[in-house]
């Protein structure tokens, strides 16, 4: 059968109606917005019928470049095929959305297709983000690695900090009563007049953040006011940091009691023999001071009588002496039983040194032990100033002896 000339026009018409709605479905179901412009980069087509929150034909008319977020207009501007344009567009409710544009020239104009990526980029920028979290927080922590103990390496991580966030200073601290203690600080002072109270501990104020641990300790960093505004980027990597800080602080403070254990005496809170020795390495020459070796008198008949509670309280009061006589770079220590050193620094003669030492020595009583007696508390004493080329064990060996001749003196009644 013939087909007549109308009817074959409008065969045509209609399959062309089909092929270009059959290729807008296509488009629109590859992508999240279509659009042509024209020469002045106002839209003139815009696909589907609601892109972004937009109603298409509220478009129509528009520059392109109103709706882009944070301002600028290259990618609607452009002459040249792009693909894989990825732009930042503001949504009819002002939220920032994503689009991963392929455009065309067209005429005068462009013509271009996008893609919503908005969930893939912002997941990017939280994997981005704990990435640059976990590399800032490893590089710190192998720092703090190569340090040769915990309070070193706490140190190290509070120096390096205000570098890797940036921030003025970083600092740990400790609440006390109402308020703080730095227990540990980087390079700059801490601002304690900027802080919260303990107990009121914020989320984050401006430029300044603070941090809790859970042994009680924070972390804190500071910025001054040419800096931004602390973010929660910064937060995350403090908060990451916190906890093996907090664990570096109490290795720190388990390491200094061990230290003190080792080098100190626990009845009085002197430094003992090793401490003792420690302290002085380098320090014992002519005319730089003078050593007291002291022996507390009575104290075994003070047992015997009153019991070990006495005789240690004895031993705390003999330590105390020694405090109240030490003057700055002085060094006091209990050697053991009722041995007693004290290295007056500076003291270049035997009587100065004696002036010095006279009330160590002095009979008096027993503080909370009022039936000791009067003269309960006494000491013998014997000093010695060093020689050229002596060693400290020399010169604890004559002071010693020089305690000895006092002490026999005394029994004889000589002295």
């Amino acid at each position: 059968m013939d087909v007549l000339p109308d009817d074959r026009e409008h065969s045509l018409a209609s399959a062309l109606i089909d092929s270009r709605a059959r290729w807008r479905d296509f488009a629109l179901l590859a992508a999240d917005m279509v659009f042509e412009t024209d020469g002045a980069g106002c839209f003139t087509f815009v696909g589907p019928d609601e892109v972004l929150g937009w109603r298409a034909e509220a478009l129509l008319g528009r520059p392109a470049a109103q709706l882009l977020a944070g301002g600028g207009c290259g990618l609607f501007r452009t002459r040249q095929a792009m693909r894989g344009a990825r732009i930042w567009l503001n949504r009819a409710d002002g939220t920032p959305s994503c689009l991963d544009f392929t455009v065309v020239p067209h005429e005068e104009g462009l013509r271009g297709a996008g893609r919503d990526v908005t969930t893939e980029e912002r997941m990017a920028e939280v994997s981005a983000r704990a990435l640059r979290r976990a590399t800032t927080l490893g590089r710190l922590l192998r720092l703090g690695q190569r340090q040769g103990d915990a309070a070193a390496a706490l140190g190290a991580i509070l120096r390096a900090l205000p570098a890797a966030l940036p921030a003025m200073g970083a600092a740990l601290l400790v609440p006390e009563g109402a308020g703080w203690r730095v227990a540990v600080e980087g390079t700059a002072s801490v601002p304690l007049g900027r802080l919260p109270s303990p107990g009121d501990v914020p989320a984050a104020a401006s430029r300044l953040l603070l941090v809790g641990a859970e042994s009680g300790a924070c972390l804190l960093a500071w910025r001054d006011e040419a800096q931004p505004d602390f973010d929660a980027e910064d937060r995350d990597l403090l908060e990451a940091l916190a906890m093996p800080v907090a664990g570096l602080h109490a290795e720190a403070l388990r390491q200094q009691e061990l230290a003190q254990a080792a080098h100190g005496d626990a009845l009085t809170g002197l430094l003992n023999r090793r401490g003792f020795t420690m302290a002085l390495a380098g320090r014992v020459r002519p005319a730089a001071g003078a050593l007291l070796f002291i022996d507390l008198d009575g104290l075994k008949p003070l047992n015997d009588v009153l019991g070990h509670e006495a005789g240690d309280a004895a031993l705390r009061g003999m330590a105390e002496r020694l405090r109240a006589a030490s003057w700055p770079g002085d060094v006091a220590a209990r050697l053991g039983g009722d041995e007693f050193c004290l290295w007056l620094e500076g003291v270049e003669s035997e009587a100065a040194a004696l002036d010095r030492a006279r009330p160590i020595g002095h009979p008096g009583p027993l503080p909370g032990w009022p039936e000791a007696g009067e003269g309960a508390l006494r000491a013998s004493l014997g000093i010695a100033l060093p020689a050229a080329g002596e060693d400290l064990g020399s010169l604890m060996m004559r002071a010693d002896a020089a305690m000895y001749a006092v002490k026999r003196a005394k029994a004889g009644g000589r002295r």
